[in-house]
């Protein structure tokens, strides 16, 4: 190690001069390793990638934005501003759009988000099929995880005995291969089919993670709608309803139900009106933003 002499002090020995005289490459090596760890564009990169890339979203704390991010608000930007071209890069239409690069950031203000299920349908063969240990293999399948929904269709005959257009729940084995199950509860418990056949020609498994996916519309014009990222869908109930009596000389207005008191007739009067202006869950309230 080289000390400063008498005639130095350490922060001599340290300035930028100092250095490029007496190690005149080291300034340009430590430029470069810099520029290869904030990588490409000024953006910070680890070893695996950018740190946080254009399109991550977060929940903040505030009501505004800091620098470099934008609100989740569904706001309209130019894509084709330096600003914001990253972001448009990333996210493009899918929250909506208007001419040229027009675009619209996502509008997280007073919604939940859900889980993209997007996943392609997988054709298998008879060979697929090992019935004697009732399991079918699914060549580089998504659902990588026990109690996903599916539903089948062939082009001839499926392993008996499956049935089309019915749900039914994945075990999953090893790798690719999968049991079938016919409740969720089954497959986490390891009650599976027993599979008596390999059936015959093409079928195809269809992963059913979201049977409503009709439903979901553009949340602005231009953006995505169905299954694909960006789409909306409005709160819902599902399909039910709640049984009564008709019986003139039983009443029992308990809390879960209630029975019908005849006064005169058979006629049939609705239950009390019950919860409040909205359907929900347990919720906190959040800001979100957007990196561009």
């Amino acid at each position: 190690m080289v000390y400063p002499t008498d005639e130095e002090t350490f922060d001599e020995r340290v300035s930028p001069n100092f250095i490029s005289k007496t190690h005149p490459n080291l300034i340009q090596e430590f430029l470069k390793r810099l520029q290869d760890f904030l990588g490409y564009g000024g953006r910070l990169h680890d070893k695996f990638g950018m740190v946080m890339p254009p399109g991550g979203m977060i929940e903040w704390p505030d009501v505004d934005a800091i620098a470099g991010w934008l609100l989740c608000d569904g706001k309209q930007y130019n894509g084709a501003h330096s600003d914001y071209s990253d972001l448009y890069a990333v996210i493009g239409k899918k929250y909506g759009g208007g001419a040229a690069s027009l675009f619209h950031v996502p509008d997280r203000r007073g919604y939940f988000t859900r889980g993209y299920s997007k996943i392609p349908s997988i054709s298998f063969l008879p060979e697929y099929v090992a019935h004697t240990e009732d399991k079918i293999w699914f060549a580089a399948q998504k659902f990588y995880r026990t109690g996903f929904p599916v539903r089948f269709t062939t082009d001839d005959t499926l392993p008996p005995p499956l049935v089309i257009n019915t749900t039914y729940f994945l075990r999953w084995s090893s790798v690719d291969w999968f049991w079938i199950c016919t409740t969720r509860a089954n497959a986490f418990n390891g009650i599976f089919i027993d599979l008596t056949g390999v059936g015959a020609g093409t079928s195809y498994v269809h992963p059913y993670i979201e049977e409503d996916k009709d439903s979901r519309l553009k949340l602005v014009a231009g953006g995505n709608d169905g299954e694909d990222l960006g789409s909306y869908q409005e709160d819902e109930f599902k399909i039910h309803r709640h049984e009564t009596f008709n019986d003139a000389n039983k009443v029992n207005d308990g809390p879960d139900f209630r029975s019908i008191r005849h006064v005169t007739g058979n006629d049939d009067s609705p239950t009390s009106y019950v919860g409040g202006v909205e359907t929900r869950p347990r919720n906190v309230n959040v800001n979100y933003i957007i990196k561009r």
